[in-house]
């Protein structure tokens, strides 16, 4: 038969297998992203999005808020078939759309990342066919930040537009 003290133990060890089993599951730390969008130009103030994210180290997140917007993207016209016509359909994304993922290095944080803010700005015709005009912006990034610290990771001043972007990240532990 069993010992007092080895169903103590198996009692225990049973205990904190599934604590290990939960924090194995996870990949490791979890973190809070904050992204900042200070967005403006010249001749006015500069407004400010905020996006928070939680994000497990190496594990990839993906946000997104906006609609998602046809455009013609092929149409035929059979030729038995008369004035029939089969058009074909693409779906953009529009709004905010953040993808990111983070990597524990040391006492920092390598963040990974692509940003996209667009906007539809109007229509053009091709052909008889009304598409929409998509403004973007889009950031690619790699930069390793420090905990805590909020940081400027794109600046962007268009000349052309007087349009200012500026963003922020900030990454702190969540847990």
């Amino acid at each position: 038969m069993y010992t007092r003290a080895a169903l103590l133990a198996a009692a225990m060890l049973a205990t904190l297998l599934p604590l290990r089993a939960q924090e194995s599951k996870d990949g490791g730390p979890l973190y809070r992203v904050e992204v900042n969008f200070r967005e403006g130009n010249d001749s006015g103030a500069l407004t400010d999005r905020r996006y928070t994210l939680l994000v497990t180290d190496s594990k990839k997140v993906v946000f997104k808020v906006g609609s998602r917007t046809p455009a013609v993207s092929g149409s035929l016209e059979p030729p038995a078939s008369g004035s029939m016509v089969s058009t074909q359909f693409t779906y953009l994304d529009v709004g905010v759309n953040i993808q990111c993922t983070l990597h524990a290095v040391g006492g920092k944080v390598a963040i990974n990342g692509s940003l996209d803010i667009s906007n539809i700005d109007g229509a053009s015709a091709v052909a008889g066919v009304h598409n929409p005009i998509v403004k973007q912006t889009r950031l690619d990034l790699e930069a390793v930040v420090e905990l805590g610290k909020p940081t400027v990771v794109a600046s962007i001043d268009d000349p052309l537009t007087t349009r200012k972007l500026q963003v922020e990240v900030t990454v702190s532990k969540a847990n």
